[in-house]
């Protein structure tokens, strides 16, 4: 008899094709599992990352307010010690000495020199002899030492300067150095100012320009206002130079050629603040000029 009729011929499976199934999930598997460690690697760098810039922002916060304190030193803010005030002015250069004062009135205040003590100094330390911490001298306060806040206080100290092109009678010039730190004490920024305090008495302001009419045969008036203090008498064209205010008057006489305009005055520096920057490389420069 013949054998029965079988629908569906039988498949031999091939010894290599068993397993096939296994190996391909595990390959996915391993793959899944190399992008999701490079998405938490990802994720981390991002935070930590975050975490720094935050952290700097920090730091240089501490380190503006600082600049900040040292100028209100300069300034005068120092009303309870007398003799801190009297260091800054011209009279006050002999207390800006050489590896920079460490009493309780000098404090901070350093000499030029070459290197400068800005970069000899370990503006680091804790505690340093000669660096001034925030608010010794202004009274003001800093929270420190807890969540964002920064890990310590910041500091600062002031050098003597003579900027080229300048002279005594344009004031004191001052060059501060302040050292900021973040959240942790290892994040720290350094900024430095120049600061100029103008001489007692010296006046800021602007030219005053008159106005008059008048020629020199008949009657002339005008008035002008200058910026520092005086009178001027002027010609047709009544004009305040270095003096407060200035009436001027037309003469009297002959006809002629009218005066030449006064020139106008030399442009002035502003007082305070002149200019900052940020010294990122000081961990170099200090590791470079410690003796």
């Amino acid at each position: 008899m013949n054998a029965p009729y079988a629908p569906f011929p039988r498949i031999r499976r091939r010894g290599g094709e068993r397993g096939l199934a296994l190996v391909s999930a595990l390959m996915l598997m391993l793959a899944a599992m190399v992008i999701g460690v490079a998405v938490a690697r990802g994720a981390s760098m991002l935070r930590a990352a975050a975490h720094n810039e935050r952290d700097r922002d920090v730091a240089q916060a501490g380190a503006e307010a600082a600049l900040r304190d040292a100028e209100r030193d300069i300034a005068g803010a120092s009303d309870a010690m007398p003799e801190r005030r009297a260091h800054f002015g011209p009279g006050g250069a002999a207390a800006f000495v050489d590896g920079c004062g460490r009493g309780a009135d000098d404090l901070g205040l350093c000499r030029a020199a070459s290197p400068p003590a800005w970069q000899v100094l370990d503006l680091v330390q804790a505690n340093h002899p000669a660096v001034v911490p925030y608010g010794r001298f202004t009274g003001a306060a800093l929270a420190v030492g807890r969540g964002v806040l920064p890990a310590r206080a910041p500091a600062y100290v002031i050098e003597r300067i003579m900027p080229p092109g300048t002279t005594a009678q344009q004031g004191s010039f001052y060059r501060i150095t302040a050292i900021g730190f973040g959240t942790r004490a290892s994040t720290r920024v350094v900024l430095q100012s120049v600061y100029r305090l103008p001489a007692a008495g010296a006046g800021t302001g602007h030219a005053g320009a008159g106005n008059g009419h008048g020629n020199e045969g008949g009657h002339g008036s005008g008035d002008g206002h200058g910026n520092e203090g005086g009178e001027h008498d002027g010609g047709n064209d009544g004009r305040g130079g270095a003096g407060g205010r200035g009436d001027g008057g037309g003469g009297e006489g002959g006809g002629g050629a009218a005066p030449s305009p006064a020139p106008p005055p030399s442009r002035q520096l502003p007082a305070g603040r002149l200019g900052w920057r940020e010294i990122a490389n000081w961990t170099a420069l200090h590791a470079r000029a410690r003796p």
